[in-house]
């Protein structure tokens, strides 16, 4: 298994209350993982905590390397992580957004042909986007980053069918290209696979047998 993103002995609290126990979660490189868990499973907070947005203690490797420390580090060590409801991205436009995520890769301008919604967008204040085209915005600042591994916290939900669609394929083809994608989602219809486990009260368990039933 090559190494890709790697959870060992997660644990977070929130006003002294245990909100996440993660004993080991594996994300191989060139692997798409789904977790599935319901609403107030911990999965939000799980990407947060990957994203260095949320202290927990425990370890969190990326490609081998820990990847401890605050949220610039870890985008620097090649893990992105694109958290639902995390925020409005503001004070840049679009293009300014997806350029600074990019760095010096070619994918800022890539994003938008993956993203033909954000086009016409480019230009504008990102505060002043319609909440969906925020969300298709923080997977596209995620993605535009070349990662090595790619975190995302139920992406798809809310959007409409062509967002959507093109969501799952950047996830699969990130996969393909070698990164390790995990996807984060509650209604495991919308997920590109069937998940391999699901989260329950902050903890892993195995999935359920029928990953076609979202109860």
């Amino acid at each position: 298994m090559s190494a890709g993103l790697e959870v060992r002995d997660l644990q977070a609290r929130t006003g002294g209350r245990l909100i996440l126990d993660v004993g080991a979660l594996d994300v191989p490189a060139g692997e798409l993982v789904v977790l599935s868990g319901d609403a107030g499973s911990g999965k939000s907070a799980l990407a947060s905590v990957l994203g260095g947005m949320l202290a927990a203690g425990g370890t969190v490797k990326v490609g081998g390397a820990a990847a401890g420390g605050t949220p610039s580090r870890r985008r620097r060590l090649g893990l992105a992580v694109a958290v639902r409801d995390a925020g409005r991205i503001t004070g840049v436009t679009v293009a300014e957004a997806l350029a600074l995520a990019a760095g010096a890769g070619a994918r800022a301008h890539e994003a938008l042909d993956r993203f033909p919604e954000l086009e016409p967008r480019r230009r504008i204040f990102a505060q002043l986007l319609s909440g969906g085209e925020q969300q298709l915005l923080q997977v596209a600042c995620a993605w535009a980053a070349t990662p090595k591994a790619l975190v995302l916290d139920a992406p798809a939900v809310g959007l409409a069918q062509r967002a959507a669609d093109a969501v799952v394929a950047l996830a699969r083809d990130e996969a393909a290209r070698g990164c390790a994608v995990l996807w984060l989602e509650a209604d495991v219809r919308a997920a590109p696979e069937p998940p391999r486990q699901r989260l329950v009260r902050g903890r892993l368990e195995a999935a359920a047998a029928s990953a076609s039933d979202p109860g």
